[in-house]
């Protein structure tokens, strides 16, 4: 039962004790310059692969500020103190998602895409949703389906070999940091709502994903012509078929995402698989060897020059 004035750290009917670490949700404030580095069909010189990642950051900056507001919400409220670590290292890490998307998003805009008619029912969607709790659960379904993409991201990183060097460094660094945090959101629900039986609880969840799920292909698929008309591509019966194809069939991104994504409408769904771990540490090892050297700080004012060595 809770304590008063906070949310308990478990419950008897539904199991709110979670099992993430603060240590494992490392912040890491990396620039990309996406926007010193913009360039159309910047995946194996393809729109359609290309729009299925570009398309995802249009979603981000809003939405990141809406996860962060979900869950600082609750924060202060929660006696599980190595969760409301958690939670900090969380913003922290989506706060600098949202930077670096909304520096993406302005590349895109400098290339002539019309981001702001492409957001606009984002911004729309996140903002009817008022009440806490809804928040909170839509958070949990969303980060959900984030993880997922990351998840295939980090165990198939050939899917980017072919991609631009920064924004193949920029979504190797977001799939990670995604993975890293990936259970925080449901962790939160958990410990938040002890007065709920279980089922009370899995239909809050699957309610949040339900009011997710279908939103999102809606407005993702009507930013595609937005985006492709740029580019001077007619979307036509041709261009979705290859949609589809790619889409679904090979490599067959969404179609790959799908059992996963599922898996969140199983009652004793929990979000953390056996090989976290390993797909951290893989992506840890991969960021630090493809990031380019950090460029020498220019000389002081004044100094000599170096002189080669010998």
């Amino acid at each position: 039962m809770a304590a008063s004035g906070g949310y308990g750290q478990t419950s008897t009917g539904g199991g709110t004790a979670h099992m993430g670490h603060a240590e494992d949700i490392i912040p890491r404030d990396i620039r990309f310059d996406i926007l010193g580095n913009a360039q159309r069909h910047w995946l194996e010189d393809d729109i359609i692969k290309t729009i299925l990642i570009d398309g995802l950051s249009i979603f981000l900056p809003e939405g990141e500020r809406f996860f962060i507001r979900s869950l600082k919400h609750y924060g202060p409220k929660l006696q599980d103190k190595e969760l409301a670590a958690e939670i900090n290292g969380y913003a922290v890490q989506e706060a600098f998602h949202t930077r670096e998307h909304e520096e993406y998003n302005r590349a895109m805009m400098g290339l002539g895409y019309d981001v702001d008619e492409m957001e606009r029912p984002i911004r729309f969607g996140f903002e009817v949703v008022k009440n806490p709790m809804h928040r909170l659960a839509i958070t949990c379904a969303i980060e959900h389906m984030t993880a997922t993409l990351s998840t295939l991201t980090l165990r198939h990183p050939e899917l980017l070999d072919k991609a631009a060097p920064a924004y193949r460094r920029l979504w190797m660094w977001h799939a990670l940091e995604e993975l890293e945090h990936k259970a925080v959101a449901l962790d939160v629900l958990n410990a938040a709502t002890p007065e709920l039986s279980r089922w009370q609880r899995y239909l809050l969840r699957v309610m949040g994903m339900n009011g997710t799920l279908f939103p999102f292909l809606v407005i993702f698929l009507r930013n595609v012509p937005i985006y492709a008309r740029t580019d001077g591509v007619k979307t036509g019966f041709r261009f979705w078929m290859r949609f589809f194809w790619v889409t679904m069939v090979a490599p067959g991104y969404w179609r790959r995402c799908l059992p996963n994504v599922l898996r969140y409408y199983l009652p004793g769904f929990d979000p953390r698989n056996s090989d976290d771990a390993e797909l951290m540490r893989k992506g840890r090892e991969w960021l630090a060897n493809d990031m380019p050297p950090a460029k020498d700080p220019p000389p002081a004012k004044g100094a000599a020059p170096a002189q080669p060595a010998g």
